[in-house]
């Protein structure tokens, strides 16, 4: 199971924190390759994501549900597409004056090509928390 996780501290308190990141469009924002999202309810939404495989790209439609939301410090959330399906956790701890979070996604495909999809994903998904990661900082941090 391909799994990408980064921990990164932001300065900003850890209620600001939180308010970005249990906010669908605003987290969707600092996903990699997410082109749109439709929020269907307060813990429901269906993402579409451009995503790069080589030379090739693809538009997914993927169908997340936040599973658990504990505040200010912790959700579990679900993807679930056509190939494959996800499962995030996200941890907020205060640091000081600043909110020090870890990001964890796990993936697992499913079909008749999931040994190779699982291979594409181990490298891409560590890289992808990186860049999320990054966007988050910049967000709230300007």
């Amino acid at each position: 199971m391909p799994e990408g996780s980064v921990a990164f501290d932001v300065r900003v308190p850890v209620d600001r924190a939180w308010a970005f990141l249990s906010d669908m469009q605003k987290v969707g924002s600092c996903v990699p390759g997410v082109e749109a999202i439709q929020v269907i309810d307060d813990r429901r939404a269906k993402w579409t994501l451009k995503v790069k495989i080589g030379p090739l790209s693809q538009k997914i439609s993927v169908d997340t549900e936040t599973l658990e939301q504990v505040p200010p410090s912790r959700a579990r959330f679900r993807g679930v597409a056509d190939n494959v399906e996800m499962l995030g956790t996200i941890e907020l701890a205060p640091a000081g004056d600043a909110t020090h979070i870890t990001y964890t996604m796990v993936a697992t495909a499913k079909g008749p090509l999931a040994r190779v999809i699982d291979n594409m994903m181990k490298s891409r998904l560590k890289a992808q928390a990186d860049e999320f990661a990054a966007n988050v900082k910049k967000a709230l941090e300007g």
